[in-house]
């Protein structure tokens, strides 16, 4: 019989069967369970493309039977299915197939057949899938799974005490805890949440779960929570936290292995723990001693289950269970996390630990060790310790110094020793501690070389005299990496090796001794060849020059270069600087002339070639004169001398080239033999020519000289004109062509020198200028470079121009177009031509007519026409008179414009404009006359020829104005002015004074006749801007209008005609009533209690302020008190019970919100307060509830009585609930929408606060319905009920399918009854839109189709909108047509069922239960023919899935209040794309009522944004509706604190802020000590992962942040204080990979280097330096190497270097920007092999007689590049011994000998790299006596002859 657990309603059996208890609740387990596997099917046929909606319907026909079956058992098909089966028979078929493939796979079904199936057997269909979920989900078990399930959960979450799947899981506490288990910190308040929130709790977790773990929703939180789940469905949602790799499976694994201290890692709970080895370290890690792992597995498991008892834990399964190898894991995995809720304890082996280092123990020498004690259960007494030596055990002492013991012993013998310290006679888990005893080898010295040359052998010492027996062996690794060992001799204690180097670097000597390094070995011997030091530049020089040359040691090695110079016997001080490594630069400065001698030492040996002699000349004793080296002329021999007397032996050399670079000949004679030169040569062209001296190949002082040749005849003169007398004559010359050199000028008159000037005005051209003083011919002489040039000297004649004279108005100033003559007079000077130009001030010339002689003067005529200045040129005897050219003004008056004003004011001054540009220059002339009398007048320049004359009139008669042009009258002078009177003009009119904002006022101008156009108007408000004003005039009076826009004092300036009226600027005070705010009124105060209230007009302006209250019309005294700034407090007394109204005037304006109703009521008890929560219950179906706080009083519920009215009168039921601190919550649930009341008496006496009014309003309430329609031009119409809504304004509009507005008629036919109609003038769809309380109802716009003619119509509801999971209706008129409607409604992912109803009059009522949210489509065909509006496209909605981003709990404070800032914007963002296609509304009221602004801010697809600013403390609420619908939880309570909050305040500090390290830990500060109350939130994140944050208080408003990032790239860090953004956020933070490029591994052959042509090949390793960039990069000594990288993908990489020269190369390798372990590596790569170039020579490959036969011979590879040599020789067995050596001072020269013993044929091979060389192999005949030897030469001349012998070859040597 098995167990039943009652819950609710419904019981449940163990198995998971539902058992009646009661029928209404009967078949909700099923319909929980049925949804359950229905969600189970469809996420196993995911991808499929099929899904399951109806289990009973779906499953039939056994196509998606087959597929679940194939999908379950990963299989393509099951067998042939009848894909598209007709006939029950075919459906048979199918789920027989399905069937038969459930059997084979072991599964056993009971009463279970595909008839079953067929037919729809609901609960037998049931019972299969439970089947398929036991095997294929749960897992495959020989035990009750819900047992197993059970199990473990009750050992993970032991305080949830869970026994079963379905109660213990409605709260959905238990399952944030198991949340909680399998991943810490995703619910670590789970213990604080509250039961009887068991939806939300519910949801939340399984969002938790979907989210974190990907964990299905096959089970809906709404079941879940609800009482009638059943046990499978809870099994089955949970059986996905316990499969294999799931969440909780993972967390178990963790926590085993965290108390596992023994063995190896734990990975699975499957077969790994057969053989007991898992279950026995378990429980040993935990103390326990289940002895050794046998091959026995059922008896490990059971010595395991035995220890896990002793500590309490209780197998599950048996050991012979536990070692099955088909083992279900959730039984291990249960049993197992029993284990981890206990404490490790340590083993015998663990309680101490022995520190100590045996890498050096000596014979004779005491040896320490520690042992440490690391348990408390354990003394020193429980330990011992021994050694045990080869064929000894010495004595071990252990000294105690509390939990620590020294430990020392003295070995006696060398060999293999062990260490044993026991705890309680069992070894210590360290032990044996295994260690050899040794001879001393630090007593082993080795006398160190630091260097020795290559091919030279050096003597290498070890002394052991100190260290006792031992042996000693060397071994030398060379740079290359050959070892070698060399051969030892021993002498008196000291052990010598001769080392001969072969190559040059670093080589390592390592010495052994016993087999064992010594101390300090290996050695570093540095290897040089100083043969391999080259010398550059070494050649011959000057004396006094530094002489510098270049030695080369980088191929010589490491070493010391020393350079000795001598002279004379006399040695010269030189200077060795190394450049770089290997380059040298040796300079020094020879001190005389003669040969020098340069010895050259690397490491103190000669280098080869030294010492070197140059020889040195003093070229500074070479001198040179003579003119041939300066200025010559062209064509003329020139000629210098050449002096070398004391420089030294050499010889001269002159090289003398052309400007155009060709050599000139040159001819040296040696004048007297005495060292005396004389050089001649002939310049052909001018220019510069370098002539270059060099003595003894070295250049003399001064050299190269620049010689400039230079041609006379190449000197242009320009014409010299006739001079005048005092005037400056000048002409010019042009040196251009003639080359360098200096002009002579002379001029003079009479014989006497007369001054002249030259100006250079280029390179090559001159001016010359001279003033003649007579009256006589001059003389001009030019010479250049001392030559006259051709026609020097030249002559010029001179005049005196002074004597004539030129008059006449032609060159003064002449009227435009008017004839004008001038007069020229030569008074004597003789006869003469007269010559005159006259041009216009555009250039053009006059024509001019002369007349008359040079005896009776001349004149000259010309008209101008032009205004300007006129040019005057004239000369006489073809050369300008004095003053020439004249000018001459020429002017126009007409030309001249005058702007007159024609009136003015008086007393004002009058301006004219006169613009004389266009009319010349001349003086301009202005008399002003009034009455006869003169009028002071001023004339000033106001611009380029632009002038104003002003006068200011005194008197009102007409003012006569005369202007003049140079005295000519100005067309239209005289002017006449009229003078008018602008003071009569006056101002009236309220604008003036005071105004009110927004509201347009006005004042008026009389201006007594004069002109409007005069007048100007300017309003500047208090901002500094300026505000429309408009002008209107009526009559004489001009009207000004204007709106003033803010508070404060407007500034009118009017002015006429320019000038300020008088009392201008006036000051009008603008205000505005509606700044004017009441605040503090007790709306519900007391009697004979006074009343305060503040009147706050400090922002509204000037005015007068009057508050008055009233009682039933009586007027009650009010004192008023001013508080300062604009502000006053009113208070009064109220004596009686009542309402109380308070009007508030400024300046005669009520301000808004007056009347202020106060009610005063009797005194009620203060001490209880109300916070109420849910103003308006818009969705009448939720629970709402108020708190009344007892303020710490105890107060007995029975003194407590709470009434709440609905409009209908009836009492709404409310249940008063107890709090844990004295409070009491008031549930209620409105069941209809109006005005609610609200009564809460104590003690029979209203509270204060008591009664208020609750409005419920439901726009949901609305019914639009009763739509109707003819055809075209036929009335069209629907009815609205709003009367179950509430009252609120509403709006109807109709829109055609054009776009027009139709005209609508609505008629209230009762009370919120309204009947719409309208006549439509389209066909097609018409859309009805309607708003309720300014908000679209959820339905609108609805269509409705108007056609030609009749057709059955629709309406309701259901047409346009619907909720979730809730029955929508909607009816069909028939109008008459005989038929039925077929109806079909489709949602965006499921087709929902509809109903319909045939009622009487031809209406159908459809009902249809819409399943999830989004636009629907609802196909209503009449007679199969779609009706007018088909398809119709209800919205339909869930307000449950609007869900505030974040979680409530982010916006809440400690109360459970959303927290709120007086003055501080708030934004409340939720997610509505689940929610369906609706709107997001909100309304916010404050703690007096009144309504705070809110907007919301839906800009975003699927997210919308509450926003508002609280504008008064206290308590707020917040109603939020999607669609009319109000959000779970709404209305929503909130309170704002005020306080000060200075954001700015807030001081960031750290490197976390801006950059951290993968895996390290990051920190930052946050100060906000000075930015107020608050505290800050920090979010990091990513594009890949989101870092937590933790924040450590530190005191005083500062926090600590710190973060660890486990991912590189960029994340954003938000930090905001009081939900408020700090400065600068969100900060980019720079996350980069740790990287040790320490752990880079480079290896390969590539290193070692190699030949040019062929990659280098090179392996790198990055996987355990963590991630970072690498990078390649290498250089040969003078190219860049190509580097190739190739990323093999597993964090290896393959670089192929491709050098490009032979020679030394650097290869760096940087992991993150730096140098990787053994970067930059050095190695050589070296030219390809060529044995053609490798020489053999010497008597050993040449014949010859034994006893006198050299067997040498010498091999040269120098250009043979890198390569391998190898000598190979055959001769007689035994005969001789092949020796190779090289000779230090030859350069890649190897010497070889082989010394035979016995005459024969021998044959030497020599390779180079495997290829023969030229000439090998070689044939050498050694024989006894010269005429052997003679034959043998005789026969070789013949060809293929050959000798023989007798002897054999049977031995080969072999050297490299």
């Amino acid at each position: 019989m098995s167990e039943v657990d009652i819950i609710g309603n419904q019981a449940r059996s163990r198995e998971g069967r539902g058992l009646s208890v009661r029928g209404g609740d009967s078949d909700k387990w099923i319909t929980i369970q049925k949804n359950t596997f229905q969600n189970w099917i469809n996420l196993q046929l995911h991808g499929s493309g099929m899904t399951v909606d109806n289990l009973q319907e779906d499953l039939c026909d056994g196509v998606k039977l087959c597929a679940l079956v194939a999908a379950l058992q990963q299989k393509p098909s099951i067998g042939r299915v009848i894909k598209k089966p007709n006939n029950q028979h075919q459906y048979l078929e199918n789920v027989t197939l399905a069937l038969n493939a459930i059997a084979a796979d072991n599964i056993r079904l009971v009463n279970i057949g595909s008839e079953d199936i067929v037919n729809g057997s609901l609960k037998l269909i049931l019972g299969l899938i439970w089947h398929l979920i036991l095997r294929y989900q749960i897992g495959k078990t020989k035990f009750p799974p819900k047992k197993l399930m059970l199990a473990w959960l009750k050992a993970v979450v032991p305080e949830c005490q869970i026994t079963n799947f379905t109660s213990d899981w409605n709260d959905g506490v238990n399952l944030h805890a198991v949340i909680e288990y399998c991943q810490p910190g995703l619910c670590p308040d789970w213990r604080h949440l509250s039961r009887q929130n068991r939806l939300d709790n519910c949801r939340n977790a399984m969002t938790i779960a979907r989210d974190k773990f990907d964990i299905p929703l096959v089970v809906r939180p709404e079941d879940l929570a609800s009482p009638h789940l059943d046990d499978l469905s809870g099994m089955t949602y949970l059986s996905y936290f316990m499969n294999v790799d799931s969440p909780g499976y993972m967390a178990t694994l963790r926590n085993v292995n965290a108390i596992n201290t023994q063995g190896s890692r734990i990975n699975d709970f499957g077969s790994s723990w057969n053989d007991g080895t898992h279950l026995c370290n378990l429980v040993k890690s935990l103390g326990q001693n289940p002895g050794p792992i046998t091959p026995n597995h059922v008896d490990n498991l059971q010595r395991g289950i035995d220890c896990g008892r002793r500590l309490g834990v209780e197998p599950i399964l048996s050991a012979k269970e536990m070692a099955d190898p088909e083992v279900e894991h959730l039984g291990i995995m249960a049993y197992a996390a029993y284990f981890t809720h206990l404490k490790p304890v340590k083993s015998l082996a663990d309680k101490a630990v022995i520190e100590g280092n045996f890498g050096s123990v000596y014979v004779g020498q005491e040896k320490t060790f520690r042992v440490i004690i690391d348990d408390d259960d354990v003394s020193s007494g429980d330990f011992r310790a021994e050694v045990i030596g080869p064929d000894s055990i010495p004595p071990v002492r252990l000294s105690w110094s509390g939990r620590t013991a020294t430990g020392s012993f003295t070995p006696s013998e060398m060999g293999q020793h062990r260490l044993n310290v026991y705890c309680m006679n069992e070894p210590l888990a360290s032990c044996p501690i295994p260690f050899k005893v040794s001879s001393d080898r630090s007593k082993v010295t080795f006398h160190p070389v630091d260097r020795c040359p290559v091919g030279v052998i050096t003597e290498l010492k070890v002394d052991t005299s100190s260290a006792g027996q031992g042996d000693i062996r060397m071994e030398v690794e060379t740079p290359n990496g050959h070892s070698t060992n060399l051969p030892v001799v021993y002498r008196q204690g000291m052990y010598t090796a001769n080392f001969t180097p072969a190559e040059v670097g670093d080589h390592r000597i390592f010495v052994h001794y016993d087999n064992e390094q010594i101390v300090g070995s290996p050695f570093l011997v540095k290897a040089f060849d100083p043969s391999k030091v080259n010398v550059y530049g070494l050649e011959g020089g000057s004396v006094g020059r530094a002489l510098s040359f270049t030695a080369d040691s980088q191929s010589a090695g490491e070493g010391e270069l020393t350079v000795v110079v001598t002279h004379n016997g006399v040695t010269i001080p030189s200077q060795v600087t190394t450049r770089q490594s290997g380059i040298h630069n040796i300079d020094f400065t020879p001190q005389g002339a003669g040969t020098y001698r340069v010895q050259m030492y690397f490491n103190d040996v000669e280098i080869r070639g030294s010492p070197y002699t140059l020889e040195i000349v003093d070229s500074s004793m070479v001198s040179v004169s003579g003119d041939g080296l300066s200025l010559v002329p062209v064509n003329k021999t020139a000629s210098f001398n050449v002096h070398t007397r004391g420089a030294g032996g050499g010889n001269i050399s002159v090289d003398i080239t052309c400007p155009d670079g060709r050599e000139v000949p040159t001819r040296i004679r040696d004048v007297k033999g005495d060292q005396h030169y004389r050089v001649e040569w002939t310049p052909t062209s001018i220019g510069d020519y370098k002539a270059v001296i060099e003595y003894a190949d070295m250049p003399i002082k001064g050299s190269p000289f620049t010689v400039k040749a230079f041609d006379a005849a190449n000197v242009k003169i320009s014409k010299i004109n006739q001079g005048f007398l005092g005037r400056p004559n000048s002409f010019t010359l042009d040196a251009s062509e003639a080359g360098d050199g200096n002009l002579e000028i002379q001029v003079t008159a009479d014989g006497e020198s007369v001054p002249n000037y030259v100006r250079q005005e280029s390179d090559t051209n001159f001016r010359v200028s001279f003033t003649p003083q007579r009256a006589s011919k001059h003389h001009i002489s030019v010479r250049f470079n001392g030559e006259p040039v051709p026609g020097s000297p030249f002559s010029c004649g001179v005049v005196d121009s002074d004597r004539i004279h030129v008059s006449g108005e032609g060159i003064k100033m002449v009227p435009a177009n008017v004839l004008t003559t001038l007069k020229v007079d030569p008074k004597g000077e003789g006869d003469g031509d007269l010559s005159v130009r006259v041009f216009t001030p555009s250039g053009h010339e006059v024509p001019v007519r002369v007349s008359g002689n040079a005896r009776s003067a001349f004149r000259a005529d010309y008209t101008p026409h032009e205004i300007g200045l006129y040019k005057v040129h004239v000369e006489y005897s073809g050369v300008e008179i004095k003053g020439s050219p004249f000018t001459c003004n020429v002017y126009d008056p007409s030309l001249i414009r005058v702007n007159s004003p024609g009136r003015g004011y008086l007393g004002r001054p009058i301006h004219f404009q006169i613009d004389t540009s266009a009319a010349g220059t001349g003086d301009l002339e202005a008399e002003v006359k009034c009455r006869g009398s003169n009028v002071a007048s001023h004339i000033r320049e106001i611009g380029r020829n632009r002038y104003e004359l002003s006068f200011t009139p005194r008197d009102l008669s007409t003012h006569i104005v005369t202007i003049l042009f140079n005295r000519f009258p100005l067309p239209g002078s005289p002017y006449h002015v009229d003078i008018i009177d602008s003071n009569s003009v006056t101002m009236s009119g309220e604008g003036l004074h005071t105004a009110q904002v927004y509201k347009e006022t006005w004042f008026n101008l009389d201006l007594h006749g004069m002109d409007e156009n005069d007048l100007e108007v300017h309003i500047t408000s208090p901002s500094g801007s300026e505000i429309p004003c408009r002008l209107s005039k009526k009559g004489h009076v001009c009207r000004a209008e204007y709106t003033p826009l803010e508070v404060g004092q407007h500034m009118i300036d009017v002015f006429f005609a320019g000038t300020r009226l008088q009392g201008s600027p006036f000051v009008s005070q603008a205000y505005d009533p509606s700044l004017v705010r009441i605040t503090d009124v007790d709306k519900t105060a007391k009697k004979e209690r006074e009343i305060a209230f503040t009147v706050d007009a400090s922002q509204a302006g000037v005015g007068d302020l009057d508050a008055v209250v009233t009682h039933h019309g009586h007027s009650i005294h009010t004192y008023r008190e001013t508080i300062g700034d604009g502000r006053y407090r009113y208070t009064f007394t109220p004596t009686d019970v009542g309402h109380y109204d308070v009007n508030v005037k400024f300046n005669d304006e009520q301000i808004p919100g007056c009347p202020v109703v106060v009610n005063v009521e009797e005194q009620v008890p203060t001490f209880i307060t109300i916070n109420f929560r849910g103003v308006e219950a818009l969705n009448v179906r939720d629970r709402n509830h108020f708190i009344l706080h007892m303020d710490g009083h105890h107060v007995d519920s029975d003194a407590l009585q709470t009434r709440i009215k609905a409009p209908s009168g009836e009492l709404v039921p409310a249940n008063l609930v107890r709090q844990s601190d004295g409070d009491y919550k008031v549930e209620w649930t409105p069941t209809m929408a109006g005005k609610h009341s609200v009564d809460v008496l104590f003690a029979g006496q209203q509270i204060q606060g008591s009664p208020f009014f609750i409005n419920v309003f439901d726009i949901n309430k609305i019914r639009v319905d009763n739509f109707y329609n003819g055809g075209l031009e036929e009335t069209a119409g629907f009815n609205v009920d709003a009367s179950q809504a509430g009252r609120a304004e509403q709006s109807i509009w109709v829109v055609s399918p054009s776009g027009r507005n139709v005209p609508v008629d609505v008629q209230e036919t009762r009370a919120s009854e309204y009947a719409v109609s309208y006549v439509p003038h389209e066909v097609g769809r018409h859309k009805i839109h309607l708003t309720y309380g300014a908000l679209e109802h959820p339905g609108s716009p609805f269509t409705q189709e108007i056609g030609e003619g009749a057709l059955a119509t629709a309406h309701g509801d259901g047409l346009y909108r619907g909720e979730e999971d809730k029955p929508a209706t909607f009816f069909v008129e028939s109008g008459g047509i005989t038929g039925e409607p077929t109806i079909q409604v489709d949602g965006p992912n499921s087709i929902a069922k509809c109903s319909i109803d045939p009622q009487p009059g031809g209406r159908f009522a459809i009902t249809y239960v819409p399943v999830e949210t989004g636009l629907f489509d609802i196909t209503v065909k009449w007679n199969g023919r779609d009706i007018h509006g088909s398809p119709f496209h209800p919205r339909i909605v869930d307000a449950r899935k609007v869900r505030v981003i974040g979680g409530w709990q982010h916006y809440m404070d400690s109360q459970e209040r959303i927290h709120l800032v007086v003055g501080e914007e708030k934004h409340i963002p939720f997610e509505t794309a689940e929610a369906g296609p609706g709107k997001l509304t909100a309304e916010v009221r404050g703690p007096t009522g009144s309504i705070v602004p809110c907007t919301v801010d839906d800009s975003y697809n699927g997210k919308s944004t509450v926003i508002f600013t609280p504008r008064e403390e206290g308590h707020h609420t917040i109603h939020l509706n999607w669609s009319g619908h109000p959000l779970s939880g709404s209305a929503f309570s909130a309170y704002a604190t005020g306080g000060f909050h200075d954001i700015t305040k807030i001081i960031l500090s750290g490197r976390g802020l801006k950059e951290a390290t993968v895996r390290e830990e990051a920190e930052f500060f946050i100060d906000g000590s000075q930015a107020g109350r608050g505290e800050p939130q920090v979010q990091l994140t990513g594009v890949r992962a989101e870092v937590n944050v933790i924040i450590s208080p530190l005191g005083g408003g500062k926090y600590r942040c710190t973060y660890i990032p486990v991912i590189p790239g960029a994340y954003l860090l938000h930090i905001t204080w009081n939900d408020r953004h700090v400065k600068g956020a969100p900060f980019k933070v720079n996350v980069i990979g740790a990287f040790y490029p320490n752990k880079v591994a480079v290896t390969g052959e590539g290193l070692k280097g190699g030949l040019l042509g062929r990659d280098l090949d090179i392996r790198i390793d990055t996987r355990k330096a963590g991630p970072g960039e690498l990078t390649a990069f290498c250089t040969g000594p003078n190219k860049v190497a190509y580097c190739d990288l190739e990323d093999n993908r597993d964090g290896t990489f393959r670089l192929l270097v491709k050098a490009q020269e032979a020679g030394r190369h650097v290869l760096q390798v940087k992991y993150g920007g730096e140098h990787v372990l053994g970067s930059p590596f050095v190695f050589r790569v070296s030219a390809q092999p060529d044995a053609s170039k490798v020489r053999v020579s010497g008597p050993g490959v040449e014949h010859g007689i034994l006893a006198c036969f050299q067997s040498r011979f010498i091999v040269e590879t120098r250009g043979a590049g890198a390569g391998q040599l190898m000598v190979r020789i055959r001769g007689p067995k035994g005969a001789f011994q092949v020796e190779m050596y090289r000779d230090s001072q030859k350069d890649r020269t190897i010497l070889c000998r082989f010394d035979p013993t016995e005459t024969g044929l021998y044959i030497i091979h020599v390779k180079w790299s495997n290829l023969d060389v030229p000439g090998s192999p070689f044939h050498v005949h050694i024989v006894d006596t010269q005429q052997e030897l003679e034959q043998v030469l005789k026969e070789e001349s013949y060809p293929n002859s050959t000798l023989h012998s007798s002897r054999g070859y049977s031995q080969w040597r072999e050297e490299f």
